[in-house]
This record gives structure tokens, sequence and C-alpha cells, in this order.
């Protein structure tokens, strides 16, 4: 039961997802009435649904979270689990992929079966038979082992050998910051009706954590305020009753220990709590106590583990406040200051529609364009982080036309931090092959454009300054595998230009700790 509480199940005879809210193990379809119908459970799946239970004495029923939050309860056997088990699941490496060496040895293999003469049995091979042949070669290209850049937390060094790991390491960081230039801000905190007892005791060891990085920004030993909240509206509600009632000085930071309802990973009021705070000017940061509940831990693991979550949270609080958490050596070969420009579009997943037998689309897609300035190559003249975001609904699915919305973010920007770009750099997300002409003849001259004008009116006309710009494509998921002759794996860090397409100059980057392959 502890093991499938709140966990996302799916129903075998209509494809809908559940979130388990119950496992009542004293309960069987035959023995369980449907409220308000007068028969059990297996006679309504038999009359209502037509399907007619293999096990109707068996125990126990899944009960489930249906329309306006009110419980579904389930055979178990209609129900099954879109996770793997445990076991497997941590096996997982070794089942659906295999080290280069395998797969190499497994390459030779086949190629037996494809070639001419490659295996004694008669016909000569598959696809000779079919009268086709096979260049007896692979595609080869050189690497490029790109070194580890010099990665800094406060004067920690992070280690080559740990560049695939090395967030714990910022653990250790001291800003050292100027006792005189210290900023104390102002906590307000919420938390769930059912953490009462503990909240105090988190905010402590979180408060406790950003004062050991001895940085800029700190939290005091007790929050400015308390908030006590509850479910969907009491939790949205109760926030904003208190931010509209009291009188707020500034540099106010909102820590939310949130609990969604039972039967959620994710607490169903982020959206419209985050919406609300960020529309008011306040920094905000979410704890998770379905994740784990920092306030009950149960062993050492349980402590570790709340460890660890808690002081990433620590580092996020500090990154948000505007502390440069780390730092990584830009080459001097790129012209500074420089613009860097991240642009995503979030799509919701699409919903299985009982009536039409088919998925369709959920919610409005929103597109995020994330602008990020670099003043100097000294990290001691990049000590705050300038960052600049801006957020666009936009219709179920649609990736392209950003253009428009790329200026403007832009260039707004470029006007609050009142800076002349000396070079910019663009990272798009979600473009297939077969759009990235259409995306980058829109988008391109629209930063352009913003680049122009720096600190003037957004949509001005002036003539366009010579602003070097790089427009990069990042694709994920991508088919493309890479062994050594040898058939062992290709470095961690891996650069490969050789392989270019025929419109647009290609590059495969091999991360510093893949497990296998690409």
């Amino acid at each position: 039961k502890r093991r499938w509480n709140n966990e996302v199940v799916i129903a075998t005879y209509d494809k809908r997802c559940y979130s388990i809210m119950d496992i009542p193990f004293d309960q069987s379809p035959s023995s369980l009435p449907v409220q308000g119908l007068g028969i059990s459970h297996a006679q309504y799946f038999a009359q209502k649904k037509k399907i007619t239970l293999k096990y109707p004495n068996a125990k126990p029923m899944i009960q489930v979270q249906g329309r306006n939050d009110q419980p579904i309860y389930l055979p178990a056997e209609v129900v099954c689990a879109n996770e793997l088990d445990p076991q497997i699941r941590a096996k997982l490496p070794l089942v659906a992929s295999y080290t280069p060496r395998i797969r190499h040895e497994a390459i030779e293999e086949m190629r037996r079966y494809l070639l001419p003469g490659a295996q004694k049995s008669q016909g000569g091979g598959l696809l000779p038979a079919l009268g086709i042949g096979l260049l007896d070669e692979r595609v080869v290209v050189n690497v490029t082992k790109l070194p580890l850049p010099v990665i800094v937390a406060a004067g920690v060094r992070i280690p080559e050998g740990q560049g695939g790991n090395w967030a714990p390491l910022t653990a250790k960081a001291n800003y050292n910051a100027n006792p005189n230039k210290v900023v104390q801000m102002n906590v307000v905190v919420v938390y769930h009706k059912s953490i009462k007892s503990s909240y105090q005791s988190v905010y402590k060891r979180v408060a406790d954590m950003i004062r050991h990085h001895n940085a800029t920004y700190q939290f005091g030993s007790k929050p400015f305020g308390v908030v006590e909240a509850g479910d969907m509206n009491q939790h949205w509600g109760a926030i904003e009753r208190y931010f509209g009632g009291t009188k707020l000085p500034d540099n106010v930071f909102v820590l939310d220990l949130a609990r969604p309802p039972r039967g959620q990973s994710n607490d169903p009021a982020y959206g419209a709590v985050k919406c609300f705070l960020a529309k008011g000017g306040f920094l905000s940061q979410f704890v998770n106590f379905q994740t784990h509940d920092h306030g009950r831990s149960r062993d050492a693991r349980d402590e570790k583990k709340s460890t660890t979550i808690l002081s990433g949270v620590a580092r996020q609080i500090l990154s948000k406040c505007g502390v440069r958490v780390w730092w990584v050596t830009i080459p001097k070969e790129v012209p500074l200051p420089a613009v860097f420009v991240g642009v995503d579009v979030f799509h919701a997943p699409r919903k299985f529609d009982p009536k039409e037998g088919k998925r369709k689309a959920g919610k409005e897609s929103i597109a995020a364009i994330i602008v990020q300035i670099l003043r100097s190559h000294n990290p001691a003249e990049n000590s705050l982080v300038e960052i600049y975001c801006e957020t666009e609904s936009r219709a179920a699915g649609k990736e392209m036309e950003l253009g428009p919305a790329m200026n403007r973010a832009v260039s707004n920007a470029l006007k609050a931090f009142k800076v002349a770009p000396s070079s910019c750099y663009i990272f798009r997300d979600g473009v297939g092959d077969n759009s990235i002409e259409q995306v980058s003849q829109q988008e391109i001259p629209a930063v352009r454009q913003a680049l122009s004008n720096p600190g003037q009116v957004v949509g001005a006309k002036t003539k366009a300054a010579n602003v070097p710009l790089s427009y990069i494509v990042c694709q994920k998921r991508i088919a493309t595998k890479f062994l050594t002759l040898q058939g062992d794996a290709i470095p961690c860090g891996g650069l490969i230009t050789d392989i270019q397409g025929p419109q647009y100059k290609t590059f495969y980057i091999n991360g510093t700790s893949p497990p296998f392959s690409t």
C-alpha cells in the first residue's frame, strides 16, 4: 500500500490514467457496492462496461481520483501500472541498451547475414537474394576531446574527474560576502496545515544552509511572516488574503512548503500561486512534501535524502536572489558583453478521449524566452546574475511564429539591463530538420532588429547593427550512434563535426557522463 499510494495507473478498458488515493484490502468487486446504484462493482462492470470480471472476489480494490476529485473504485484486474517495478527499473540500462562493445559485436554478426559470401548457408545472404548490396565499410569520423571547462563555485574548483556530477560539491561553497553588504531577506513561509508541527524545523534547516554559504543574501533565524494553507483554493486563497492585507517591506521571499492533495504528485495550486506571486514581483520557492516528508525522517537514509534535497533548495534560492552559484570559464574569443537567448515551448500532454477513441490536444502550450547577459570574462565582475524572462500562451501544439515574442523579450532585456551587446547566441529547442529554415528565417531577423536598438523603444525601426549572431538548434533523442574502431565508447565530451547535412552546419557532442553511446 505504501508503495502504490499516489502512483499513476492506467485503466485497461479505456486507457485513462488515474492517481491512486487508497487501496482497501478488505473489499472486492463483489462485496463493494456502487454508491447510489444498489449493485456491486462486479455487476456494474458487467452491465455498464460490458466487462465480465475474471476474479470478482479478488481483493483489494483500487481507489482512484475521478471527476471533481470524487473517489472511484476499480477492480485490480483492470488496472495496470505505467511504471516498471523498482528492481527492473534499476536494471533498465542493461535491458534497454547495450555497451559499445556488445553493440559492435552485434553489428558484426548482422553483417554476416547481409553481405554476399559472409555466411556458408545457401543463398549468399538476405539482401543479396533481394538484389540489394551492402557497402562493406562504416562512416569513419574524427572525434575531438573537449576539455572540461573550469567550473568554480565560490572558490571551490570542480575536479575534471568529477565533471559529470559536480553539483553536490557546491555544498561546500563559501561566497565570502562583505558583511556590510549582506541583504536580509524577509521570508514569508507558507505551509500546508498537515505539516504544522514541522515547518519551523524545516525552515531553520534551509536558513542554516543558506547562511553556511556566506552569500550576499541571507534568511533570518525566524521568518518575517507565516501563512497556514490547505488544498487548492485554500492554498492560493490564504496567500491572496495575506498579501492583500499585510503591509510588506522590501526584499520579500516566499518559501512555500507544499503538500499536494492526496493522490497527486504535484500541487495543482502551484500555477495559480506562482502566477499571483510573479505578478506581485515576489521571488518564491516551493518544497514538495509529497516527494519527501522533510519533517519525518525515519532513518539515516531518509535524513540524507532530505539534506540532499534541501541543500539543492538552498542553492536554488540563492540563484533566484541573484547569486552566481557557479562560474564556467568563457573563452576569450567570445566578444563581450554577450546576450544568450534560450527558447523553448512546453506542450501539455495529450489526453485520451474515450468517445473519439484517440488522444486529443490538452491545454494551451506555453513559450518561454530566457535572456541572460554576460558582461566580462572576469568572474569578479559577474558576481550577480542578470536574467530576463518572458512567457507567452499559445494554441495547443503550436511551436512556430515566435519571432515577435523573441524580438520583444530581447528588446526589453537590453533596455532593462542598459547593455549594447557585442555578440548574441540563440539556443532554440523543439525544432525538427524540416522546420529549421522556416523558423530561422522568421526568428533571426526579429532578434537582429532587437539587437540594433538596445535601450530604445521596442519596435522602433533603425538600421541594424552588425552584432555577430549564432543560431543553434538543439536536438535530443537522436538515433546516430558512434563507436570507436575497436568497439569501445567514444570519450566523454567528444565533439564530432565530420558528419554534415546538406544545408546546415551540424555537430554532435557526447555528454560528460553518458552511460552508453550518445
